[in-house]
Formats: structure tokens, C-alpha cells, sequence
């Protein structure tokens, strides 16, 4: 029996597949005149996607997305029959509701109680895709339909050692993603730092009024001080720098002489100006 997974990424690949294919063609019919993609696009999927099947389904009995993944229909259940029905509930019924869910006018539109058709039809998909998940057999509405089983055209063992592996590396990667973002590195930066550097003695500091020169940089981001403050050392910081390094770690020192001051003060800027009478 083919797992679940892989009848659900082969419906994926044909999804896929089918979209790069007729994108790619419609890029060629871009230098036609304009009228015809706005007339008739809906058209030249219905034909690209039936070609697609014919030279899928149709010669090898299986669709692209099936081929690269090792599966197939049965073939004994594939009559010609089917392959038309198959053909029919697949792009027919695509193409019909795309005319549906289209805003323009047509003829499929003057149709009675076609959107209440589509929509039990969706409806319906819907309820398959709930019994795929317990049976495991028919992934679409179309093969339940018409009891188009799949089998596997190659053998795939499994070291329990390999599925092992994998489910610890995957548990393992979640835990990251999870852990990763409640981690405060520039806290811990910070108290690797402070490991590192010894702080100095309170006794042999002696608090100062930091003087603000043209050359005066921010400690911190080694630009022109914005809005300067200090910690009662001769450095200075931007009030945006010190004050975001605070919000990150409460302990922030000064990354020059590692003084620690819990408040953070404004440089007081002096002008003297004489005044002659």
C-alpha cells in the first residue's frame, strides 16, 4: 500500500508541475496580440493541462508528480473509459469553475444552480479528502470516483536508524526555532564581557563631568553624540545607544572603562558668554 504522504506529494508535484509548464507557455504568447490571452486563457490551460495528461496518464499511466515519485495507477483499473472520465472530472470541472469564479460574463454563467453545483462539489472534496486521511487510498474526489487505486512501481526500504535520525533532527531543529528567539544575546554578550574585564574598584573611581569636544564621539556607536549623556564617567553616549543597551540589560557598563552607574545623565552643556557694559 502507498503511504499517505507520498499520494499527497505527488498530487503537490502535479500542482506544481503544471503550473511552471503552463506559465513558461504563456510567456511565449505574450508577444501575440493582447486579445488572446484576455479571451482565451482560460482556454489554453484547458489544453496545455490535456496535453500534459495525455502524455502522462494516458502513455505511462501515471502523472508526472507520480513519476518522480514511484507510484502509478493500476493499470488494470485504467480502462479507456476512465482515462476519458478521468480526462473530464479533472480539467473539465476545472475549467468550469474557473468560468464560474470568473468576474466576465459567459455562457457557462447563464447556467441554473451551476454555483450550487460547485459549491457540493467542493463540498465534497472535501469530505474525500477526511476519508483519505483515515483510509488512505483515494486522494481526489475524481479517483474514489471512478476506483482509480495506486501502487508503487519501485521498492523504498527504510532504516529505522535513518527515520530515527530524522525525527530527532527535526524535534531538535523546533527546539531551536523555539528556544532561539527567547535568548537575550546582548545581555549574555554583556556579561561575558564584564567576566572578562574586571570592573574597577569604587573606591579608585572618582566621578567627573565628561567634556564635550568637536571630536567627541558616542562610545557606543563611535558617532557625533545625539542628545549626549553619560554615567558619571568621562565618556559619552547617544541617548537612543545608552538607553537601548539599558532596555536589553539593566546592567549595562561603559564599554570603555567598564564603570557601572544605575542612572543615566544628560551632559550639561555650558556656554559662557561675557558680557561687556
Amino acid at each position: 500500500m502507498v503511504p499517505r504522504v507520498t499520494l499527497l506529494d505527488a498530487h503537490v508535484l502535479d500542482d506544481h508541475i503544471s503550473k511552471i509548464f503552463i506559465g513558461q507557455t504563456l510567456k511565449v504568447f505574450k508577444y501575440l496580440p493582447s486579445w488572446i490571452l484576455n479571451n482565451c486563457e482560460l482556454e489554453i490551460n484547458v489544453i496545455l493541462q490535456f496535453l500534459m495528461t495525455y502524455y502522462s496518464v494516458t502513455k505511462s499511466k501515471a502523472t508526472f508528480g507520480q513519476q518522480m515519485l514511484g507510484i502509478r495507477f493500476k493499470p488494470d483499473q485504467l480502462t479507456d473509459t476512465k482515462l476519458v472520465l478521468f480526462q473530464l472530472f479533472t480539467i473539465g470541472a476545472e475549467y468550469i469553475q474557473s468560468k464560474v469564479e470568473s468576474p466576465s460574463n459567459n455562457f457557462i454563467n447563464n447556467i441554473s444552480n451551476l454555483q450550487l453545483i460547485v459549491d457540493v462539489l467542493k463540498a465534497g472534496s472535501f469530505l474525500n479528502f477526511l476519508l483519505f486521511l483515515q483510509q488512505g487510498k483515494y486522494p481526489t474526489l475524481t479517483q474514489r470516483f471512478l476506483s482509480l487505486s495506486q501502487e508503487s512501481t519501485r521498492k523504498r526500504n527504510i532504516e529505522y536508524t535513518y527515520m530515527t535520525r530524522e525525527l530527532l533532527w527535526h524535534g531538535f531543529s523546533e527546539l531551536l526555532l523555539f528556544t532561539l528567539p527567547l535568548i537575550n544575546y546582548q545581555s549574555l554578550k554583556h556579561k561575558i564581557s564584564r567576566v572578562m574585564h574586571f570592573a574597577p574598584r569604587k573606591e579608585d573611581f572618582k566621578e567627573r563631568q565628561p567634556l564635550m569636544f568637536p571630536v567627541s564621539v558616542c562610545s557606543i556607536c563611535q558617532e557625533r553624540p545625539v542628545l549626549p549623556h553619560h554615567l558619571k564617567c568621562s565618556h559619552v553616549f547617544c541617548y537612543y545607544c545608552i538607553s537601548s543597551k539599558r532596555m536589553v540589560d539593566e546592567k549595562f557598563e561603559c564599554p570603555e572603562c567598564h564603570h557601572f552607574e544605575p542612572n543615566v545623565i544628560p551632559v550639561i552643556l555650558i556656554n559662557k558668554v561675557n558680557i561687556s557694559s
